[in-house]
């Protein structure tokens, strides 16, 4: 019966999660029926277990999703988000007669305009509103077909944007619980990155090339706007300064994440002072607040479930199982990674419950912590991203495209080229164990 109740409760939260349910409830009625199940103590269960994995997250996180909320609010009133993306995407894309060649440029300049946001501490959401009307613009000149438009600008926001060495998001933040540095696994990581963008761009052009000769061309959707370039924004290299800054106070002079990212702020509030009003910045700061609640709860709410699961028998049993099968230790790390973050269709999620679960026992079986944190971070997001994953549905809606269309291409970029950047992590990690 542990074990069903465990397979039950997933169940419940991911059905939940694709019927739009929020996932503040899907979290409580997947624990009760864990609860119910195992014949655990309902109000001891949830005050003790849940609430306190719920509340840990909070503890954890909240300050650094506020601060990096706030941010991206001033990224995105006053310009500079669609001035960085509009920039490189220019500078990347140029409309010519080879329609291979064509597509991979187009291609590339999403996934690098999307990850830079990502990469200087942009939350994805953000990023994915701000590059959308410029990577229409950018398939329309192409002639992409639109259903791909998701795959290149997840493919720059959920991936190595967040799993890559001195990445401040949350992913890679979490696996330095583990006393590592924000840039450990360096060569290995840089390496992996530059993988996962060559599948991508090769991925995404054979698709692309195969709907062309099929009759399938670009088309605006009845929602869809296209960016005016002409509005006065802060400069590109103005604009990249608080982010640069972000990532020089966080990996190199080691300032704990929720300073660099306050600071940051503060930055880009000076350096942005033309383009914002002091309306603007209010705003920034309340709305900046109030969007921080709603994904660190919704985090804290994953984790509580899954606290109240590993406190059955059944979960003990399912562990002690898989850390004792015959297989390598580097492939036990990159499967339970996965699996899990695939359950909570989230990589931060997944890899900040996985760890404590996984850890000691793979650096008894000889792992180091740099190799735990980085080919980890790189295998939460494989398979974080199937169909179920909120922020896939809140893609997919924002861009007016069913999932059974415009899916495969998200696919492809977020679990094909991750596994082989996932791969090539772990290799280089183990082959080259004194690389930086």
């Amino acid at each position: 019966m542990g074990y069903l109740s465990i397979i039950l409760g997933f169940a419940i939260l991911i059905t939940l999660s694709i019927l739009d349910v929020s996932v503040f409830v899907g979290g409580i009625l997947a624990a009760l029926v864990v609860i119910f199940l195992n014949d655990m103590a309902v109000v001891d269960t949830l005050v003790n277990q849940y609430y306190v994995g719920f509340g840990g997250i909070f503890t954890a996180f909240f300050p650094m999703f506020l601060f990096g909320a706030i941010l991206a609010e001033i990224y995105a009133k006053s310009g500079a988000a669609i001035s960085i993306s509009q920039t490189i995407s220019s500078r990347i894309f140029t409309n010519q007669q080879n329609t291979r060649k064509n597509f991979a440029r187009a291609f590339l300049a999403v996934i690098l305009a999307s990850a830079v946001l990502c990469y200087g501490g942009i939350n994805s959401g953000v990023a994915i509103v701000t590059i959308y009307p410029i990577a229409l613009g950018i398939f329309a000149a192409a002639d992409i077909p639109k259903k791909y438009i998701m795959g290149a600008i997840c493919g720059g926001a959920f991936t190595f944007a967040l799993s890559g060495p001195g990445s401040p998001q949350l992913t890679n933040i979490a696996g330095m619980e583990l006393g590592t540095r924000s840039t450990s696994g360096l060569v290995a990581g840089i390496t992996a990155i530059i993988v996962e963008i060559v599948i991508m761009v090769f991925l995404l052009s054979r698709m692309a090339t195969r709907a062309r000769l099929q009759g399938e061309h670009f088309a605006y959707g009845p929602n869809d706007t296209i960016v005016e370039v002409s509005t006065a924004r802060p400069g590109f290299f103005c604009s990249l300064i608080p982010l640069i800054f972000l990532l020089v106070t966080f990996n190199v002079f080691k300032f704990n994440i929720i300073i660099a990212t306050m600071l940051s702020c503060a930055v880009a509030i000076v350096l942005f002072f033309k383009q914002l009003t002091i309306d603007d910045v209010k705003g920034s700061l309340s709305n900046g607040a109030s969007s921080a609640l709603i994904p660190c709860g919704c985090m804290g709410s994953v984790v509580g479930f899954a606290t109240v699961v590993q406190s059955t028998d059944a979960f003990q049993n399912i562990i002690k199982y898989l850390t004792s099968l015959p297989i390598p230790a580097v492939l036990l790390l990159v499967v339970s990674v996965a699996f899990i973050c695939a359950l909570t269709g989230g990589s931060t999620t997944g890899f900040r419950i996985a760890l404590p679960i996984i850890s000691k026992n793979l650096m008894a079986k000889g792992l180091s912590a740099s190799l735990i944190h980085r080919v980890g971070a790189f295998s939460s997001t494989t398979i974080d991203s199937l169909p179920h994953s909120g922020a896939v549905i809140m893609a997919m809606s924002l861009a007016d495209l069913k999932m059974k269309n415009a899916y495969p291409a998200v696919f492809a970029t977020t679990t094909i080229a991750t596994i082989g950047g996932t791969a090539v992590a772990a290799i280089i990690m183990l082959l080259f164990p004194w690389l930086p």
